[in-house]
């Protein structure tokens, strides 16, 4: 009497003699097929070769010298761009009194694209600050919480490196007092390890194109400000040229800001504000609107008024740019 092994065995003899000869055909042209071409046109999505090695890809960039980490830097028509804007920051339109700017101006195509390039070169230093980020986790990832803001988080990042003694390194002209004592206490307990030669001279590259980057806003944001007696007269009056630059910068143009509430205008730009458990103020995000020196001169306890009534106007004189009485 047969065993249920024995029987199980049969089974499977039976299943092998009765396969398709046809199947085994395809089957020996799939692998002639992997290992002639590796990935072909047709191959499975599930094959592990469509996945690139990070690692491979990381040193053929270092081999072929293309140690760049932003794209934005690399493309001409951005380089052709700032170029024209360097060249006309310094010069004055020549506006009779009281004229505004208008469709009709040659330079307004120029005016409405810095407008949105400002928003764009600071995505790309956000992608800058998560790639410096993820690297630098490795070494000091207690950092990110400590530093908000992203650039101030890469020239903390540029300044340390490897190092290990914090105390030898003066960030004073950077952070306050509070976050420096944070930092220095926190890095004598961190448990990140040292980063290799390679990555640490990627980041620092990464670093350096953000400094860039930011300078190259800086000089779209003066010719800006240099055309808001022309583009916008009467929000310049208000909160001065520098500022009302970064306010229309910052909300898409000057129709966009003209469109908004009045409570969206008060936090167009905001940003983490940095407490550390110790200071007193209750503002955990600031807008632009707040750097004003209507705000700043206002006492702490009206600031608050203060900014819902500014940002109202803001929005009055912004509807006078884009919508002048006919």
């Amino acid at each position: 009497m047969a065993t249920l092994a024995d029987s199980f065995l049969q089974d499977l003899e039976d299943l092998e003699e009765e396969r398709d000869p046809e199947d085994d055909a395809m089957a020996r042209k799939k692998g002639k097929g992997k290992k002639q071409g590796g990935v072909l046109g047709g191959a499975d999505d599930d094959s592990d070769d469509d996945i690139p090695d990070a690692i491979a890809v990381f040193e053929m960039g270092e081999k072929s010298g293309s140690s760049s980490v932003s794209e934005m830097l690399k493309n001409d028509e951005f380089q052709k761009l700032m170029d024209e804007v360097r060249e006309r920051k310094d010069e004055q339109p020549a506006l009779e009194l009281g004229k505004q700017l208008s469709e009709e101006d040659t330079e307004y195509p120029l005016i409405t694209r810095c407008n949105s390039l400002v928003r764009e070169i600071d995505d790309e230093m956000l992608n800058i600050h998560r790639f410096v980020r993820d690297i630098y986790s490795k070494k000091f990832p207690e950092l990110e919480s400590i530093v908000v803001s992203p650039l101030d988080y890469l020239q903390v990042v540029q300044r340390i490196g490897n190092t290990k003694d914090l105390t030898t390194i003066d960030f004073s002209d950077i952070l306050p007092n509070t976050a420096v004592m944070a930092i220095t206490v926190t890095a004598s307990m961190t448990a990140g390890s040292t980063l290799p030669r390679q990555e640490l001279e990627k980041m620092m590259v990464a670093c350096d194109e953000a400094f860039l980057l930011n300078d190259c806003k800086r000089d779209v944001l003066l010719y800006l400000e240099s055309r808001m007696s022309g583009l916008a007269p009467n929000l310049s009056a208000l909160l001065g040229a520098a500022l009302a630059a970064k306010l229309i910068t910052a909300a898409g143009g000057l129709l966009n800001l003209a469109r908004m509430p009045a409570q969206n205008i008060m936090l167009v730009g905001s940003m983490k504000k940095a407490l550390l458990g110790m200071a007193t103020s209750s503002y955990h995000t600031q807008g632009i609107v707040m750097f004003s020196d209507l705000i700043l001169s206002t006492p702490m306890e009206f600031r608050n008024r203060a900014v819902k009534l500014v940002s109202g106007k803001c929005g009055l004189a912004a509807r006078g740019g884009p919508f002048p009485p006919s």
